[in-house]
């Protein structure tokens, strides 16, 4: 089946809040994990959720021509401004050229490590024992609207044909789900590989560079998650087990109901913020599977709102900081890992 790119843990509720400890969860979750320093581990792609058609923070690409030069791509493209940033690779200071992006189809990648098992159920009234799952992208707290992802990943092509001499329509070369399907052998470089293809990523394993730990900021500690993309399996490296089933949630198609469940509150909360989310599909099913009410933080019991989200960036780099106790998801207090 292939993937409908038109632009380019939850328990079902069982109407009571449920009063958890959060500080132990967090506590326990890094704990059973022992992930406090950052490793390279080996885990699959568990789920892929449309999360439609997504207003995109402006571009910011590093720019290392003059001022005179600057000046010139101003007065080609007035939309174009240039300011000092950070090097998303280097990670160094480096001059931005930035600009406004159209609003594109998005997705979202769920990364399970079946080596790394955490047992959440028990702070909820029964044992069950599940790998641990990271969602890429990053995430932040929107005033009115609870946790909402910061980098989703557009579903953009261009011409792999830089002569223009030929129409090679494909995601691009540096974009992650290029990478992936490159590392799992499903083209060589250099060979097309459209979004509708993405779900040929679904259920394969790559290494990841992934950490759970506390993160002090200003006396507080916040529970972080880390997770990013390194690349394929190495020879030493044998294929997980799949201890969950991997989904494709699609906006337009019929979705498993387990799929919908599981959808962590910051991917709901982003779902429903896409332009072509009323009328879809995937509303009906998460009003019907999840409720009517939004997946937002507890009001009283929210992290700290998060700075302005980074543009958006498909190279999976994500550090994830939460408050110390839980956010609300639906009508149960649910821990977001």
């Amino acid at each position: 089946m292939a993937f409908d790119a038109y632009g380019a843990t939850q328990k079902e509720s069982t109407g009571s809040s449920k009063e958890v400890d959060f500080d132990a969860l967090n506590r326990s979750v890094v704990e059973q994990c022992k992930l406090q320093e950052r490793e390279v581990i080996v885990g699959y792609v568990a789920q892929i959720v449309d999360l439609g058609t997504q207003d995109l923070p402006d571009a910011e690409n590093v720019f290392t021509g003059t001022p005179e030069q600057e000046a010139a791509e101003i007065a080609k493209y007035p939309d174009t401004y240039f300011k000092d940033g950070i090097d998303p690779e280097t990670r160094k200071p480096a001059r931005l050229k930035c600009y406004p992006q159209k609003p594109q189809q998005c997705v979202a990648f769920a990364i399970d490590f079946p080596d790394i098992i955490v047992d959440k159920g028990v702070f909820f009234g029964e044992s069950k024992p599940l790998p641990l799952r990271l969602w890429m992208g990053g995430q932040f707290y929107m005033e009115g609207t609870g946790m909402v992802m910061q980098r989703p990943t557009p579903l953009r092509v261009v011409n792999l044909d830089k002569s223009r001499a030929t129409k090679k329509w494909s995601m691009a070369q540096n974009s992650m789900p290029y990478k992936m399907a490159v590392a799992a052998k499903i083209i060589k470089p250099g060979e097309e590989f459209k979004p509708q293809r993405i779900d040929e990523l679904l259920g394969k394993a790559f290494q990841f560079e992934a950490q759970v730990f506390f993160k002090e900021s200003k006396g507080k500690e916040y529970y972080t998650e880390y997770v990013k993309f390194v690349g394929a399996l190495g020879r030493n490296n044998k294929e997980p087990e799949k201890l969950t089933t991997p989904y494709l949630v699609q906006f337009n198609s019929e979705n498993s109901a387990e799929a919908i469940k599981e959808l962590r509150a910051h991917i709901v909360n982003t779902i429903k913020r896409a332009s072509n989310y009323e009328g879809s599909k995937i509303k009906a099913q998460i009003e019907e599977y999840r409720g009517s009410k939004p997946a937002a933080g507890n009001t009283e019991q929210r992290a700290a709102p998060a700075p302005r989200p980074a543009p958006v960036d498909d190279g999976f780099d994500s550090e994830l900081p939460f408050a110390p106790i839980g956010l609300q998801e639906g009508k149960l207090f649910l821990h977001m890992i």
